[in-house]
């Protein structure tokens, strides 16, 4: 152990002595707080525009004058998703989505105001975030910091000379590594700590996991870093010149970073397509129109629903129910419309997984995808998430709808419809909706045990390192 803490002191005190080291901590910090206030910003604007936003509709709503219940629903109303509280840590696909829905009678809108409506979910190079620097940047300067660990050692002598004093090479490389290690951790924890100063002095209404988030976040780059820093010192010991080991790194890091989510995300939407939102209306009209059509009385699904409710009341006549008819046809298409709409949503998450499930195969080989997928999870801001919003908008839109269905058939003269009116008092009963985030373990349901996947991921790498003709080649080039 005290050959490990030696090689550490001795790692810390070249790197120290380097004001490249002291350089890189500064521009980091920089970018990072950049990063994280902007977001925080970004976060504060959303908020506060939503709760404007969200207090207008609302008094929209609850002003209508008397009204028939019908034309109260295609009057409409609109459900929003509030930004989960770690959005501005990591903004994942949320600048991809829409953020509020607009919901009425008989359709199900898609959800707008996004910053980039066509762009595909799984890309997300542009945005700058506290986790796109993580993912993205400090990987390269690991790679400055340690491209040439071994390398160095082998050209100056030292290695030699280690080597022979009784340190073995897993124990030279280990020190190396938890001297990179501690430097992450150097360069990575203030954001994180200034992310719970922000998270503990807003005013905002903190879910009870938030914190255990954080600490989530923080080990998973942590592990990040640690794979990184494992790839950096195996290349760095199987080549025999520093340009070598830079030009080896680098070309990694762009295909593991940049070409393979890329291409990955092309080759999944290709393998496992889904309906563009134009063609997802259309199937809805079109299976619609297979069930049954309200508008026409000799369509056999609403004749035999029209015999199932004179049975149900007991009666032989429309004119003899106690309920206006008009208004259980209405409520009939709905259910048909929000069933139909629900099944071909199934199916595209269905797509989704599958896509996902084809990138997950290469988190074996690639540490930047797990990450990636798995901060977006842990921050609230992945794909799942958006879909939790819009299930939640389709059941509260339907139960809205219901409500004034029921209130058209109670309260609404069938003899009189068109000229009928309800009570304004009766809008006021209706309840605004309210988003209810899922809780970390479901967030990170999507992602069963895939953190054993970085686990095996870097024990391999540790394997490699260790392994006979790894050690040969290293102590053949010393």
């Amino acid at each position: 152990m005290n050959k490990i803490i030696t090689i550490i002191q001795h790692e810390w005190a070249i790197k120290r002595r380097s004001s490249v080291l002291s350089l890189l901590f500064v521009l980091m910090q920089l970018l990072l707080l950049v990063a994280l206030l902007s977001g925080w910003s970004q976060h504060q604007q959303t908020l506060n525009h939503q709760t404007s936003a969200q207090e207008m509709v609302e008094q929209q709503w609850n002003s209508q004058p008397d009204r028939h219940p019908h034309r109260v629903a295609h009057f409409g109303h609109f459900t929003f998703r509030p930004p989960n509280v770690l959005s501005f840590f990591d903004q994942g696909v949320n600048h991809f989505v829409g953020n509020s829905i607009f919901i009425e009678a008989h359709r199900q809108n898609s959800a707008n105001f996004a910053n980039d409506q066509d762009s595909e979910s799984l890309l997300r190079f542009s945005d700058l975030s506290v986790a796109n620097l993580l993912l993205l940047l400090w990987p390269l300067l690991l790679i400055v910091l340690g491209f040439n660990s071994l390398v160095a050692e082998r050209q100056s002598g030292t290695l030699r000379q280690l080597l022979s004093i009784d340190i073995s090479l897993g124990q030279l490389l280990l020190g190396k590594a938890l001297c990179y290690g501690l430097i992450s951790l150097l360069f990575i924890a203030p954001v994180f700590v200034a992310t719970l100063i922000l998270v503990g002095a807003s005013d905002l209404v903190i879910a009870a996991d938030s914190y255990w988030r954080i600490a989530s976040l923080l080990t998973l780059y942590l592990s990040y870093c640690l794979i990184w820093i494992a790839l950096i010192l195996l290349i760095s010991s199987l080549v025999s010149a520093p340009r070598q080991a830079l030009t080896a790194l680098i070309s990694l890091w762009f295909v593991l970073a940049i070409l393979m989510p890329r291409l990955l995300a092309d080759i999944a939407a290709h393998q496992y397509p889904q309906l563009s939102r134009n063609a997802f209306d259309s199937e809805i009209k079109a299976q619609v129109s297979k069930v049954g059509n309200s508008h026409n009385p000799d369509d056999p699904h609403f004749s035999d629903f029209k015999a199932k409710t004179l049975a149900e009341y007991g009666v032989s006549t429309l004119e003899q129910l106690p309920v206006n008819y008009k208004a259980l046809v209405i409520q009939e298409g709905e259910r048909i419309s929000s069933e139909i709409f629900t099944q071909l949503y199934q199916r595209q998450m269905a797509q989704q997984l599958k896509q996902h499930q084809l990138i997950s195969q290469f988190y074996w080989f690639n540490p930047y995808l797990l990450a990636r997928d798995l901060s977006m999870a842990i921050a609230g801001a992945d794909v799942w998430h958006f879909y939790h919003y819009e299930q939640q908008s389709e059941s509260h839109r339907f139960a809205r709808i219901t409500k004034l269905n029921n209130i058209h058939a109670e309260h609404i003269d069938a003899q009189t419809d068109s000229q009928s009116k309800a009570d304004h008092s009766l809008w006021q009963a209706f309840n605004a909706f309210e988003y209810q985030a899922p809780g970390l373990g479901q967030s990170l349901a999507p992602y069963p045990y895939f953190w054993l996947r970085g686990l095996v991921l870097l024990i391999i790498v540790l394997l490699l390192m260790s392994h006979n003709k790894i050690k040969r080649r290293v102590y053949a080039l010393a």
